[in-house]
C-alpha cells in the first residue's frame, strides 16, 4: 500500500507491520468509514520494510505489529526497533501464546488487540496508545497479558535444548550437537522446570515441559508436535 499523506496535524497517522495484507486494506477501509481521525499511511511485511519508508513527516505515531511474520524476526526486536524510530507499538494479532505477548509488551507495546475482536475495538486502541496509554482490548485479550506462563522466563540456551529435545532428539545428541556435556542438558531442562516453579505454574515430566513451552511460545517447532511434546 502506498503510503497516504493526506490529513491534518490531528489525524492520527498508522502503520501496519503484517503479512495478510487483505487484511490490511479491511483496516484501511473501516479506519475510513469509522475513525475520521486514524489514517492507515504505510503497511509492511516486515519491520526492515517499514523503517526504510518511514521517514520525516509522513512516519507513524503509531504501529500495528503482528507477531508472527514470514521473517522469523525477533518480537523484542521488532518492538525495540520501532520505539526507536519514535512510534508507539501496538500489537495486533491472532497469536494467543502469552510468552509471544509478554515478550512485546516487556519492550514497551503499549497494548494487545487479538484480530478476532471487533474492529471497533482497534480504533478504540489506536486512539489511546497514540496517547501513550495502555490497551487491552477483550476478556480474552487480558487473560493473554495477565497469563502467569507469560511471566516464565527462559534463557535462549535453555529454549535450545527444549526445542531439541521437543523434536526427539536423545540427551546425549544435544549435548554433542550444542558442544556440552550431557549432565548440563540435564541442568537445562531442570531449570526449566524451575522458572516455571517460580511463576506459581507446576510441570511434571518432560513431555509436560515440553508441551507447555511449546503452548505458551517460548519455541516453535511447527504445527505438529511429536508424539514426547503432548501431555
Amino acid at each position: 500500500m502506498e503510503p497516504d499523506t493526506t490529513g491534518g496535524d490531528d489525524v492520527i497517522k498508522v502503520a501496519a507491520v503484517d503479512d495478510h495484507p487483505v487484511l490490511l486494506d479491511g483496516i484501511a477501509a473501516h479506519f475510513a468509514r469509522h475513525g475520521p481521525d486514524i489514517r492507515l499511511v504505510a503497511t509492511a511485511e516486515d519491520v526492515d520494510e517499514l523503517l526504510d519508508t518511514q521517514t520525516g513527516d509522513d512516519a507513524a505515531s503509531v504501529v500495528l505489529l503482528d507477531l508472527r511474520l514470514r521473517d522469523g524476526s525477533d518480537i523484542a526486536s521488532n518492538v525495540r526497533r520501532l520505539r526507536a524510530a519514535g512510534a508507539r507499538v501496538l500489537v495486533y494479532t491472532g497469536e494467543q501464546r502469552p510468552a509471544l505477548v509478554r515478550r512485546a509488551l516487556d519492550e514497551g507495546a503499549l497494548g494487545l488487540v487479538l484480530k478476532e475482536d471487533p474492529p471497533d475495538r482497534l480504533v478504540q486502541a489506536i486512539r489511546t496508545v497514540d496517547t501513550g496509554e495502555m490497551y487491552v482490548s477483550s476478556r480474552l485479550a487480558h487473560s493473554i497479558v495477565s497469563d502467569p506462563r507469560g511471566r516464565v522466563r527462559l534463557s535462549a540456551r535453555q529454549a535450545q535444548v527444549l526445542e531439541l529435545i521437543a523434536k526427539g532428539l536423545p540427551y546425549t545428541d544435544i549435548a554433542c550437537k550444542l558442544h556440552i556435556n550431557e549432565e548440563t542438558v540435564h541442568t537445562h531442562r531442570k531449570r526449566a522446570v524451575e522458572a516455571y516453579a517460580k511463576a506459581g505454574e507446576q510441570v511434571g515430566g518432560t513431555g509436560e515441559l515440553v508441551y507447555r513451552v511449546v503452548a505458551d511460545g517460548h519455541i516453535d517447532i511447527g504445527p505438529d508436535l511429536p508424539e514426547q511434546a503432548r501431555p
